[in-house]
């Protein structure tokens, strides 16, 4: 099941991602596409966010706030990190959203998002595609504005496993926590903003040259 192993900061991936439907569905789909780029499974633009989400998922887990924040887990959560800490970076991304997206505000992000992905979400794997329509019909980015979301969140995705069950109530970590990890946040997110557009022109190379 994806869920075990994917990562949740799905508001950061599409934030992240370039202003085309084709980007954002592909910065949504690195946990669910395997296997090397370019083949004909989907267009280079899709390809290029797929790839573009993999180096966000490999910056995150070795910057070393990240892992501040991981190692405030309780030793039998830390595996799973990659869902929580990625979902509570989510609810700081909500609450700094105006320092990073000062041309847009997130309601209509958020709005513009969802049109972009229903015009191609046909395009994603049936597992994936079922999630993106969850996603959307359930409003997981707009939940990410609060605590009590970040709760209902955790809480619906560890009846999704019985492996998860155990990240059930890991919002009390940060409500516990809430200052240390917004730092944490704020110590690795704009390194990761500014990296982007660097890597994306790099993939972007790197796919011409293939031609």
């Amino acid at each position: 099941m994806w869920l075990e192993s994917s990562r949740m900061n799905f508001l950061a991936h599409l934030q992240l991602a370039e202003d085309t439907p084709e980007s954002r569905l592909g910065n949504l789909l690195g946990d669910f596409v395997r296997g090397y780029p370019w083949d004909d499974r989907y267009s280079d633009a899709v390809w290029e966010g797929i790839v573009e989400h993999r180096y966000v998922d490999a910056f995150t887990d070795s910057h070393p706030s990240w892992q501040k924040s991981r190692d405030l887990l309780p030793d039998e959560l830390r595996r799973y990190a990659g869902i929580i800490v990625d979902i509570f970076y989510d609810f700081f991304l909500h609450r700094h959203w105006s320092r990073f997206s000062p041309s847009q505000g997130l309601d209509d992000f958020i709005s513009e998002v969802h049109e972009q992905l229903e015009s191609v979400v046909m395009l994603a794997p049936p597992d994936a595609e079922e999630a993106i329509k969850t996603m959307i019909r359930q409003e997981w980015l707009r939940e990410y504005a609060s605590i009590e979301g970040i709760d209902l969140t955790l809480r619906r995705v560890s009846q999704r496993s019985p492996i998860l069950r155990s990240i059930y109530d890991s919002s009390k970590i940060l409500e516990e926590n809430l200052g240390t990890f917004e730092s944490h946040f704020l110590e690795f997110y704009p390194e990761l903003v500014l990296d982007v557009p660097k890597v994306r022109a790099e993939i972007k190379r790197e796919r011409q040259q293939r031609v």
